[in-house]
């Protein structure tokens, strides 16, 4: 069955099996309007965080934590971190996606492959040692943490939007002063510091994108 998906310019007829979520994907906004007096209840985050960890990842090892700060005084401290970003405080809830930078869940992920069937214990052994090899170069390792916990993170963001939540990610921030704030270990690094919570109104009109004919490269760039 075709559909039409919403896609703020303009309508464009899709063979969608699931077109409610093509339709989230394409209405989610960034924004800074937030309700400074609502809150976001515990479940409803742990729902968000579930949804994150459902993102695609390296040989599934699922390299990322997820902190969150909601305290007053704390989100003041991130705030500040943040360059002064006030919405990240009127938001009520800041998450920052965070990636391993060694393969310290190997052990555990290839013992579940083995497990599930999907690998004896030769081919587990022999795919683990590969993969923590790749992490063991310190470039590869921190471009690992980075792509997986972004999967993550947008996963987090659609997630947000889909419940009627608002989410905006930055990459401005003070990387070194807001892992130290949080207590990082030295394998974990901060990707996107996420603003959470609810609504506090309509964001301007979406500013243009760049069009498909424009960044669409077919065989070669």
């Amino acid at each position: 069955m075709s559909q039409q998906i919403p896609t703020g310019e303009s309508d464009v007829a899709h063979d969608a099996e699931f077109p409610d979520a093509i339709e989230a994907l394409r209405t989610r906004r960034s924004g800074h309007d937030f309700d400074p007096d609502a809150e976001l209840d515990d479940e409803t985050l742990e729902s968000l965080i579930r949804d994150a960890a459902l993102a695609p990842s390296s040989y599934n090892l699922q390299p990322w934590e997820f902190v969150v700060v909601q305290d007053d005084d704390r989100l003041d401290e991130v705030v500040d971190l943040a360059y002064g970003q006030e919405h990240v405080r009127e938001a009520g809830t800041a998450i920052l996606v965070v990636g391993h930078t060694e393969a310290k869940t190997a052990d555990r992920v290839f013992d579940e492959w083995e497990e599930a069937g999907r690998m004896d214990e030769a081919a587990a052994e022999q795919t683990k040692a590969q993969s923590v090899e790749m992490y063991e170069d310190e470039r590869m390792g921190r471009d690992y943490a980075i792509r997986n916990a972004s999967l993550a993170a947008q996963n987090l963001l659609l997630s947000a939007h889909a419940r009627g939540l608002k989410a905006t990610p930055m990459i401005g921030f003070d990387q070194e002063g807001i892992a130290e704030f949080l207590g990082l270990p030295d394998d974990e690094i901060p990707v996107v510091l996420l603003s959470v919570g609810p609504s506090g109104g309509e964001e301007p009109e979406r500013l243009p994108r760049r069009g498909v004919e424009e960044i669409l490269h077919r065989e070669s760039r």
